[in-house]
């Protein structure tokens, strides 16, 4: 699945150097510093500089690398970098016009004006501006365009600062395709790229567990021992590599997630949710939503895995039914977060979290001897919401004849009698 790209390009961007010609460059590092340094105190807590500080930053100083990035001297790691800017690019009405059509959604015609802006740029202006192109075509669907814009994008800058993101974008495209081999070997070339940042080097790591050994639920055991093994091997060599612990720091979690997840599916959830739990309370957490979307429907899944065991063994009691519905409660709360407060970045979670959601209400509802016809209609909803974010086959067709027997259910216990005379 290739994945959504939230634009965040300000007004004040997008009407730079009207009238001046002024060429500058900044970075923002993760920690919330700017470079160039001398500008940092001026930017405070903002996202992005404003055209006055763009002026004032310098020209042309912008050096990109996967491995470093350097601005005016200042020399930082690549997998420190939060955003960059170009005022070069950002002063080209080509650019311009692509980061508007972008953010309308209009993607092929965002893709031809990056197109035409990397033809009358140069340097890091013109690598941007040929990633933005990267990521516009991948909203228009296309798969083979976009893998040639990946193809370009490499070939004019080896050591792309894009290089890991658009390796990963060919990898995805490759397995859409069926081509799991091919997928494989472009993780690698981020794996073994001289010098390749921590946070690059273990983020495709982690592709390579996530897509090519991690089990659904329901697969041998052992073999969801050994996906775990992986996340935990991995989570090792961050704790063992120089300066890995804060560049990598995102990934580290994203690693005990997947332990999280593999915990759930062997069972093992009062363990599941304490590994997660601490991912979400974790500081860092907070600079990656989509990892934290993947946490909560995790939590979701260890919460509601617990009860169904519990229900399912018939040891649940009359007396205790109000601790079980709060513990279902707070598992359609976990998932909520992922499905609505992370909606934009949930990705492949979007569909197992509101199905999680539906199927929680729905036992709900059960539980509570069919009444509650609000919590009911709330489940079937979910049931809609989840249908509509699968492609036809055969897990379509399965899941629609679960939610229709839901559905059907929640209408003969709530029907709404007919008026007399009627």
């Amino acid at each position: 699945m290739i994945q959504r790209t939230i634009w965040a390009a300000t007004a004040a961007f997008l009407l730079l150097y009207a009238a001046a010609p002024a060429n500058a460059d900044m970075a923002r590092l993760r920690d919330g510093r700017w470079l160039p340094k001398n500008l940092h105190e001026d930017m405070g807590t903002a996202d992005a500089p404003n055209d006055d500080m763009l002026r004032r930053s310098g020209r042309n100083n912008l050096d990109l690398s996967y491995d470093k990035v350097k601005v005016r001297g200042a020399s930082e790691s690549a997998g420190s970098i939060a955003g960059v800017w170009s005022t070069t690019a950002y002063a080209n009405e080509f650019f311009r016009n692509g980061e508007l059509q972008g953010q309308a959604g209009a993607w092929e015609e965002a893709a031809d004006s990056f197109a035409q802006a990397a033809e009358n740029l140069k340097g890091a202006a013109r690598e941007i501006a040929m990633w933005k192109r990267v990521v516009v075509l991948a909203e228009t669907g296309d798969l083979d365009l976009t893998f040639q814009a990946t193809e370009e994008l490499l070939t004019a800058f080896p050591k792309s600062f894009y290089f890991a993101q658009a390796r990963d974008k060919r990898a995805r495209i490759l397995l859409a395709k069926g081509k799991a081999p091919a997928a494989k070997a472009e993780l690698d070339q981020v794996i073994a790229a001289p010098g390749m940042n921590a946070r690059d080097y273990f983020e495709a790591k982690l592709a390579k567990i996530n897509f090519f050994s991690l089990i659904p639920a329901g697969a041998d055991v052992k073999k969801i021992a050994a996906a775990r093994s992986e996340y935990e091997r991995m989570a090792q060599e961050i704790k063992g590599r120089s300066g890995a612990r804060t560049e990598a720091a995102v990934q580290m979690l994203k690693a005990s997630v997947g332990i999280g997840r593999c915990l759930v599916y062997e069972g093992q959830y009062d363990k599941a949710l304490t590994t997660l739990t601490s991912v979400v309370n974790d500081k860092m957490s907070v600079l990656d939503r989509s990892l934290l979307a993947r946490a909560y429907a995790g939590m979701g899944d260890a919460v509601f895995a617990k009860v169904k065991t519990e229900l399912k063994s018939g040891a649940v009691k009359k007396e205790e039914l109000a601790r079980v519905q709060e513990q279902l409660t707070t598992a359609a709360m976990h998932y909520l977060r992922t499905s609505k407060f992370y909606v934009e970045v949930a990705g492949d979670d979007l569909f197992p979290a509101t199905a999680g959601l539906a199927r929680v209400w729905a036992t709900q509802f059960d539980l509570g001897g069919d009444t509650d016809c609000a919590l009911g209609k709330r489940a079937a909803k979910a049931f809609f919401a989840a249908h509509k974010l699968l492609p036809r086959g055969e897990k379509k067709r399965l899941f629609t004849s679960e939610a229709k027997m839901f559905i059907d259910k929640h209408r003969s216990a709530c029907a709404v009698p007919a008026k007399k005379g009627k």
